[in-house]
């Protein structure tokens, strides 16, 4: 597990630097193709053509043990998960040096808050793909953790005049969740797929 912790931070203090350019956007545009079958030896490369952060998404499949569109899937949990403890921890840093108080101690709470929530919402996933497979509502289920990577940003917006200083790792934590949910999408559509070629019978 710390291999995988090591490799993944590694991956990605370098792949966010090639996205750096991309904002938010809808989690598929109207030119994405969605209904891919995804068979044979390039199927996770088909899965982040499908995605908004294609280089993240790349990065992922490099990681230890992601041979699969599952492991892929679950490999951007992990990953998500630990930016967003990384992330919660530069919060609680910043508030013991500086003291925070006023409204950069009530900011610098939403966003552990929302941190935490992420954390959260992707354990809970990981769960339910562990025991359930993809066969639940987990577009909604990612989509939580999507709107909770949020939070810290919405909480300067509510303060224009306050400069974040968590700026870069706020934008790392939503690309890495919004990332998860592209990948979800596309793991999970193409698991329904393979469900109905093999019928009913087989599980």
């Amino acid at each position: 597990m710390e291999r995988f912790i090591i490799a993944s931070l590694l991956l990605l203090a370098s792949l966010t630097v090639v996205e750096g350019r991309m904002g938010r956007a809808a989690v598929f545009d109207n030119s994405m193709p969605t209904n891919h079958v995804l068979i044979g030896g390039d199927e996770l490369p088909r899965i982040c053509d499908q995605v908004r952060f294609k280089t993240i998404c790349r990065g992922f499949t490099k990681l230890p043990g992601v041979a699969t569109p599952r492991q892929l899937l679950l490999a951007s949990i992990r990953v998500a998960s630990d930016k967003a403890k990384e992330a919660k921890l530069r919060v609680e840093e910043y508030k013991a040096r500086t003291h925070a108080s006023g409204p950069m101690e009530s900011i610098s709470d939403t966003c552990s808050k929302g941190y935490d929530d992420v954390v959260q919402s992707l354990e809970e996933t990981r769960q339910l793909i562990e025991t359930k497979g993809t066969n639940f509502d987990l577009n909604n289920k990612v989509s939580d953790a999507v709107t909770h990577a949020g939070d810290c940003t919405t909480g300067f917006e509510d303060f224009p005049d306050i400069k974040s200083p968590f700026a870069a790792i706020q934008q790392n934590v939503y690309r890495v969740v919004d990332n998860v949910l592209n990948i979800a999408v596309v793991v999970q559509q193409a698991e329904a797929h393979q469900a109905k070629l093999l019928g009913p019978h087989v599980h």
